[in-house]
């Protein structure tokens, strides 16, 4: 075995080591006031002082949340100084968007987070919304979970970008390698692909049957147990995602429970 091929072992093994530690310790609970803000934030009229005083038991959390609007507002000439002028520079259904992503990466190191979140959220809204499209195009009963499906798609990434992160360090050139949705690379480098580890993270936080089938099955929507339609409209927004044509935020639906 040559060099080349040496090192390329030693970096799969200790990839899928790293990935068996972070699944082995499993997933701390999706914090509780992002299914209080889902309610909140879908009343008819919008109460930002009660969706302050949710976040602020958290301040960790909402400052996470405050920082990933930013993010989102980067394009625009408008800044949020605090969460009611998140709230009201991105309307309720974009703000709960960040919200959401901010509660899916909270797990791994803190000093990561934001990072992980700011890495997951340009295409995840982008699958949310042409989830949510196709989903009223193809008559499905709820399109607002095909929203909620579409951004929480690539959660099983989470996991692969840590373990990436940290074997950077020891290993170079894996920078270079598009591992990203290419499934049989995935199982390569890190034994299991971002569906696997998807499904596993949506059936750890309980989400619905319907959730689990769409983040486990997108790529291959004839396995879903519950719901194949639903992952079978995940999987053609994951398809027609890369076209270029303008989108527009949808008017805010609820999380799937």
């Amino acid at each position: 075995m040559d060099r080349k091929s040496q090192r390329q072992n030693g970096l799969e093994a200790d990839c899928r080591n790293h990935l068996a530690s972070i699944v082995s310790q499993g997933l701390d609970p999706i914090p509780p006031c992002v299914f209080d803000l889902d309610v909140l934030l879908r009343a008819s009229a919008v109460d930002v002082t009660r969706i302050d005083k949710a976040l602020s038991c958290d301040a960790e959390f909402s400052l996470r949340v405050l920082r990933l609007s930013n993010a989102m507002l980067n394009r625009s000439d408008e800044s949020a100084a605090s969460v009611t002028d998140a709230v009201v520079l991105l309307g309720p259904c974009l703000f709960y968007t960040a919200v959401l992503l901010c509660g899916v990466t909270e797990f791994g190191a803190p000093a990561f987070r934001d990072q992980n979140a700011e890495a997951l959220w340009p295409h995840s809204l982008q699958m949310a919304i042409l989830s949510e499209k196709i989903a009223e195009r193809s008559e499905y009963p709820l399109p607002g979970a095909a929203y909620v499906a579409g951004l929480l798609h690539d959660i099983g990434n989470l996991p692969l970008l840590m373990v990436a992160r940290e074997q950077e360090n020891s290993f170079e050139g894996l920078d270079a390698i598009e591992w990203r949705d290419n499934i049989e690379l995935e199982r390569s480098i890190f034994g299991l692909d971002h569906c696997q580890i998807g499904r596993w993270m949506a059936k750890s936080w309980r989400l619905s049957p319907s959730l689990v089938d769409a983040v486990g099955h997108h790529h291959n929507p004839a396995r879903a147990e519950k719901d194949s339609h639903l992952a079978e409209i995940v999987g053609a927004a994951e398809y027609f995602c890369g076209a270029s044509f303008p989108l527009q935020p949808m008017p805010l639906h609820p999380l799937a429970h």
